[in-house]
């Protein structure tokens, strides 16, 4: 019994003692990049549900007036795009939908191509839908809405391609999954997602907000560029702006990828890419299964000058979270994560 103690207590101070090299390395890594102007935003690193690594770099907003806390909210960019998925997905488990069906059974007022798109062509991006076209508006300095989105959709004559044949990655596919979510749900997809998501699964930081600029920027992490210029762009749009601080970002992944939230079938499901060559996602981002086990799962994406990356991978036994979120793009986020994943290696 002794011995069995005696080798305990070293393992866990050996450790211990790797866990205060990462941390210290890792810092020494982030420092350099944050006094080189390369990084301004919240890094989180966690190993087996302990805390390896976390720290703010930089300012809340363009003023330099207000310095970021690890309670700071960071638009989520593209990886927003999980949330009307595992949606649909939690729909389909109460039996409410199935993904092959098409899309004009709940959206009836779309013209005649939604009869040829199934949902599992809007969840793998292969629905022919083309990408939203946010210069359009941004050129000509307008305020980009639902309706006017709706309206591109509505007016669209046809598709790019038939459904299934091609990969177009596009806005207009979660803002439909989430549309489908409303018509069965009978509430707005907000609302479904605090209810079903957020509130459930203790998502506290979490918020979408309705507009940019935003109404209310307490702790909220606002986007500048490198000359700390506030980005300018105008919305007003719902279901799409999802802000989460680093924390809440990694009860989500903790509690998708131990099937909390949808089961494993589900999220096999939603892990599935189109078939095709090049740079496809699913909307998940990157999801890989080995041993009908999740060894990755990455996820990026940008909102103007926000950029924010999640990865969690598997060496052996141990599970490691890497969740970097930043206010002023530097387009870096995938080196600083592949450097601390080295790291972590070592």
């Amino acid at each position: 019994m002794k011995t069995k103690l005696i080798t305990l207590s070293v393992l866990f101070f050996a450790v211990a003692f790797s866990n205060c090299q990462n941390n210290a390395i890792i810092d020494s890594y982030l420092k350099e990049k944050y006094n080189k102007d390369k990084l301004n935003g919240n890094v989180l690193v966690i190993k087996n549900g302990q805390t390896i690594y976390e720290n703010s770099f930089g300012f809340a907003d363009g003023s330099k007036t207000i310095r970021l806390t690890k309670d700071f909210r960071f638009d989520l960019g593209s990886i927003y795009k999980e949330f009307p998925a595992v949606s649909i997905l939690q729909l389909q488990e109460k039996g409410l939908l199935n993904v092959n069906d098409k899309i004009d059974v709940y959206l009836k007022d779309l013209p005649n191509w939604a009869h040829k798109v199934s949902i599992k062509n809007m969840l793998q991006y292969t629905s022919g839908l083309p990408r939203v076209e946010w210069g359009k508006y941004f050129k000509n300095g307008d305020i980009i809405t639902d309706e006017k989105i709706k309206s591109d959709v509505l007016n669209l004559k046809e598709l790019n391609f038939e459904p299934g044949s091609d990969y177009l990655y596009t806005n207009h596919s979660p803002m439909l999954l989430a549309q489908i979510v409303e018509k069965i749900t009978k509430q707005p997809f907000v609302a479904y997602v605090k209810q079903n998501l957020f509130i459930p699964f203790g998502l506290k930081s979490a918020v979408i907000h309705s507009e940019i600029p935003y109404s209310n920027r307490t702790l909220m992490a606002i986007p500048f560029d490198k000359n700390y210029k506030e980005d300018a762009y105008k919305l007003k749009i719902s279901g799409v702006l999802f802000s989460l601080s680093a924390r809440d970002l990694y009860n989500w992944l903790e509690q998708l990828h131990t099937y909390k939230i949808i089961s494993k079938t589900s999220l096999k499901l939603l892990s599935e890419k189109a078939n095709f060559s090049g740079n496809i996602q699913s909307p998940l981002g990157n999801v890989e299964f080995e041993d009908n086990k999740i060894i990755e799962h990455s996820h990026h994406g940008t909102s103007g000058n926000y950029e924010c990356i999640v990865r969690r991978f598997f060496n052996g036994e141990n599970a490691f979270t890497i969740i970097i979120q930043t206010n002023q793009k530097h387009k870096n986020v995938h080196e600083i994560s592949n450097e601390i994943k080295t790291i972590l290696k070592e």
